[in-house]
């Protein structure tokens, strides 16, 4: 009888044991998503114009000089060998054609790419004053919290002046519907203000500052009170609130991030998202 029991006993535990990372599992449908990198890049060079002469037909009135560019696109987008997971895969990748390509999902990866770089190279053109002009997009994808996948592009563009320009913009989707996650789904409007104060009181740690007047002194929110960043990633561990040059402080400080754990703000964030870490 005993030995019945124990057989019975082992029987249950490995069945409890292979069953549990299964349900444990069973909701985090980016396990199902892979990520897979489109690259493509053109450079022209704009030869200079034939110099016009003055009367005596020896002396140019001007001079112009070759004009260079490059543009590169190098982004990640997602497939699966799942079927529904596929389409969510493809509704995706739509809003990344959408939101940072700028152009119809209707085109298709690889055709909204080469949209992109002609639209840069018609800028270009009808750009008198940079000799030499780049647009680099780099994207890539990230896994966050269950079920929920985070994407960063960096533009890195030069069009002359002292400085190139870096643009760094988060994006959040959600892996069972494909939807674009906003900042007002994950937190209230009603606890944004709370939010607010939240990221001040974070801020000012990070920057070893007890007050705002200190704060100023390091250049950061002189010309702009705090405000919630829409560039946001929900991580696993905690959530990213990232803030670009001149957003809150100078173009010589650089970007600024701003990371809360869940516990931080389990006051002001939709129970729906709390559940989920």
């Amino acid at each position: 009888m005993k030995r019945h029991i124990i057989h019975y006993i082992y029987l249950f535990l490995g069945a409890f044991f292979t069953i549990l990372p299964m349900s444990c599992n069973s909701n985090k449908d980016w396990q199902n998503i892979e990520f897979y990198n489109v690259e493509k890049m053109e450079q022209l060079t704009e030869k200079p114009l034939d110099a016009e002469k003055d009367s005596t037909g020896f002396e140019p009135l001007r001079k112009t000089e070759s004009r260079e560019m490059d543009v590169k696109v190098d982004m990640q987008f997602m497939k699966s060998e799942n079927v529904s997971s596929e389409k969510v895969c493809n509704l995706i990748n739509g809003q990344l054609i959408e939101l940072l390509l700028k152009q119809s999902s209707n085109l298709g990866i690889d055709d909204a790419i080469a949209q992109y770089i002609e639209d840069v190279k018609s800028e270009f053109h009808g750009d008198e004053v940079a000799n030499v002009y780049h647009d680099h997009l780099t994207g890539r994808a990230e896994y966050g919290m269950e079920n929920v996948i985070n994407y960063r592009l960096l533009e890195d563009v030069f069009t002359g002046g002292a400085h190139p320009s870096q643009l760094t913009t988060i994006l959040r989707f959600n892996t069972q519907t494909g939807e674009f996650i906003t900042l007002d789904q994950v937190f209230p409007t009603t606890n944004q203000l709370q939010l607010q104060d939240i990221l001040l009181t974070k801020l000012m740690k990070d920057q070893n500052a007890h007050s705002l007047e200190e704060l100023h002194k390091k250049g950061i929110l002189e010309m702009t009170d705090m405000f919630i960043s829409n560039n946001f990633a929900l991580r696993e561990d905690s959530i990213e609130f990232y803030y670009n040059e001149y957003d809150i402080a100078p173009y010589a400080s650089g970007a600024c991030t701003i990371c809360v754990s869940y516990e931080d703000v389990k006051d002001v964030i939709s129970a729906k998202w709390e559940n989920r870490k």
